[in-house]
């Protein structure tokens, strides 16, 4: 299944931990799939992950005041009513602030760690031990300057704060109205490039929402699984960072989602795909699915296209039926991803850039979903 030794591959992972921006993103990145590894390979591997996984970075007061002063004008403390100096989060980007706006509304406020755009530049000159480790992960070895050029600019996308309050606007209109869904507002004039406050959303984490009742669990698990789905299969839309610190759970039902920095938008063409991708999965059509995974992926090797179907079918499938995945469905899946990227490497197949970030949405779903333990959650109807 991998080509690298463990040792090898295991080195490259403490090195990514080393790379303050872009190499924690591919080594978190990498964490969701670790399943795919051998077991020998993810007894060595995985202690290393584990610690990208714990690692949080939290930025001095002063340094994040500094950056809030030279985008908006003015320190925290004229701007917000309250502004909390310790963050109650931290990611490789940057950490959020508890803070009151003039207006009364409370709000959060992500502020970019101080110089986390440099360090991003620095980590592009280490892209080929970055690519490596990424390619094995997404097994997507031997991959073209355009797909590792794509993954790194879908990762140097997120530090664009403008972008992501488009983005949150964006998912706000798609699902305005919908009562199980709540997504933050941005709050424009306390927003810039490196800072990006948004209206406050409360919520317990998935392990807290497993005391909710089956019924209730059912209901938000519907409400995950159409928030990543049918949102790519109406609008074109992917939300690629489905992973469980991005999502709140109420015991109303509801579900708050945070954090749309990793947001891909798609033509028509490519949202019919998937859309026919999908309704292939719900109408448990395997024969076509190789097909339909062809035309999502723009692959047009027939050999090629049935080997990652055979993946795709179990973990998007389990997604589409509300299914949970079990041990050996996992199983089938390593097995049909290592064929997939034998595949790949021998037919020199390019995939798109989008592809691990896809594969990245779909791994993080199935494994929120499991944590929230809501079986049998109904197949989804786009």
């Amino acid at each position: 299944m991998m080509t690298a030794s463990s040792d090898g591959l295991e080195k490259v992972v403490d090195r990514l931990g080393e790379l303050r921006g872009l190499g924690t993103k591919v080594g978190q990145m990498a964490g969701l799939v670790e399943a795919n590894l051998p077991p020998d390979v993810r007894a060595k591997v995985g202690p290393a992950l584990a610690r990208l996984r714990a690692h949080a970075v939290t930025s001095p007061y002063a340094d994040v005041a500094r950056i809030v002063e030279e985008d908006l004008g003015a320190p925290p403390e004229a701007l917000f009513l309250r502004f909390d100096r310790e963050p109650f989060a931290s990611a490789s980007l940057g950490q959020v602030h508890d803070a009151v706006h003039p207006s009364g509304v409370h709000v959060a406020v992500k502020i970019q760690h101080p110089g986390i755009r440099e360090a991003f530049t620095n980590d592009l000159r280490n892209v080929t031990s970055i690519a490596g480790v990424a390619a094995s992960f997404v097994m997507a070895e031997g991959q073209s300057r355009p797909f590792i050029d794509g993954v790194k600019n879908g990762f140097l996308a997120e530090l664009d704060y403008v972008r992501e309050a488009d983005n949150m606007r964006l998912f706000a209109r798609l699902f305005e109205g919908d009562p199980d869904l709540e997504l933050p507002r941005v709050v424009r004039d306390r927003s810039s490039a490196r800072v990006l406050s948004s209206t406050f959303l409360r919520g317990v984490p998935v392990e807290s929402a497993r005391a909710f009742g089956e019924p209730t669990r059912r209901r938000q698990a519907a409400a995950v699984r159409r928030f990543v789905l049918s949102t790519l299969a109406r609008h074109g839309v992917l939300y690629a960072d489905a992973h469980a610190g991005n999502f709140f759970f109420r015991e109303d039902g509801s579900v708050g989602v945070l954090d749309f920095g990793s947001v891909f938008q798609f033509d028509e063409d490519r949202r019919r795909a998937f859309a026919d991708f999908f309704d292939v999965i719900r109408r448990g059509d395997r024969a076509a699915f190789g097909a339909s995974v062809g035309r999502a992926f723009s692959i047009d090797n027939r050999a090629v296209a049935e080997a990652i179907a055979d993946a795709q079918w179990i973990a998007v499938g389990a997604l589409v039926r509300g299914d949970p995945i079990s041990d050996a469905q996992v199983r089938r899946i390593t097995e049909a991803a290592g064929k997939m990227k034998s595949k790949l490497i021998r037919e020199k197949i390019t995939l798109p850039y989008f592809m691990p970030f896809f594969m990245r949405a779909i791994v993080a779903s199935n494994a929120l979903l499991a944590a929230l333990d809501a079986p049998e959650s109904g197949v989804l109807v786009a």
